[in-house]
């Protein structure tokens, strides 16, 4: 059975990120946008904007996580040997 990789701390943030837009995008629609002086177009493109943006922010910003270097191979059991001069 295979172990499975760790989940990177780039993704573990943009899903984080992406998780908690909705309680902002409620904050706002229930205290910012409660007046009928925003139009609904530009409403409906924040409420679409914030979650992409948020995770996007998330991700670039997180550190990457480092990865164990891989094992050394062992070398190849053919040989090359350059061709006769002609």
């Amino acid at each position: 059975m295979s172990t499975r990789a760790p989940v990177e701390t780039k993704v573990t943030a943009g899903s984080l990120a992406a998780a908690l837009s909705g309680a902002i995008i409620w904050a706002l629609q229930t205290y910012a946008f409660k007046g009928n002086d925003v139009p609904a177009g530009l409403v409906s493109l924040i409420y679409v904007a914030i979650p992409g943006v948020l995770a996007f922010a998330a991700g670039y910003y997180t550190r990457h996580t480092p990865r164990p270097a891989p094992a050394p191979t062992a070398p190849a059991s053919v040989t090359v040997t350059p061709p006769p001069p002609a």
